[in-house]
């Protein structure tokens, strides 16, 4: 299976596929972080890292069979400046052509979250030569009006977990996918008390080579 991951980070999607099991013969990365770049390159010498979101062509990549990627979330979360996909202009971009149109012509963009239309190109160029590729996306909850363009454009309905069901963290994300149903997962009853490790004692801890 070859893989092309958008946003990659430290390469969490990676991490998944293998202790899913899952046989990787390519994966594509794209990410710009340096940090998280050399997490990823330690961990996973074989990721083949591209760049920038913006200058893929997956016509140059092997045929890709799985899209995952989370498109950056600060312009739609609670917690940033609530302008959604736009333009700095403020114009609210509804659509892949409108977007590509805008792109063409030079205007500049709000935020990062455009790049979910980033998303949606290269979901669609793939699908030009794999119309049965996989793809999951991720990202937060967000006004009603932006994750109805989300599920119109994506052909899914986004699906809304709290991670707080299998961890101990309280995290509400929305989950976009047509690899299968996605169902509510079992609460796992996880607590931060649960997770925390002992702290050592390092009064009473050995120094090895201390004299």
């Amino acid at each position: 299976m070859n893989v092309l991951s958008l946003f990659d980070g430290m390469s969490c999607g990676q991490i998944t596929l293998m202790e899913l099991y899952f046989k990787i013969n390519k994966y594509y990365a794209s990410e710009i972080e340096k940090a998280a770049i050399k997490v990823s390159t330690t961990k996973f010498p074989n990721t083949i890292h591209l760049g920038s979101v913006i200058n893929i062509d997956v016509s140059k990549l092997e045929k890709i069979d799985l899209l995952i990627g989370g498109s950056p979330c600060n312009n739609l979360s609670s917690s940033g400046n609530r302008n959604g996909l736009s333009t700095t202009c403020k114009i609210e971009i509804i659509t892949l052509e409108q977007y590509l149109e805008l792109k063409n012509e030079g205007f500049k963009f709000s935020g990062q979250s455009y790049l979910f239309w980033e998303y949606v190109r290269i979901l669609n160029d793939i699908r030009t030569y794999n119309p049965n590729v996989k793809f999951l996306l991720e990202n937060v909850v967000m006004d009603p009006k932006w994750k109805e363009i989300f599920d119109k454009t994506l052909g899914v309905e986004g699906v809304l977990i709290n991670s707080n069901l299998v961890s101990a963290q309280n995290r509400k994300r929305y989950y976009w996918t047509n690899i299968c149903t996605i169902e509510q997962p079992e609460d796992m009853g996880t607590t931060l008390q649960s997770i925390l490790e002992e702290t050592p004692d390092w009064n009473k801890a050995s120094i090895v080579g201390r004299k």
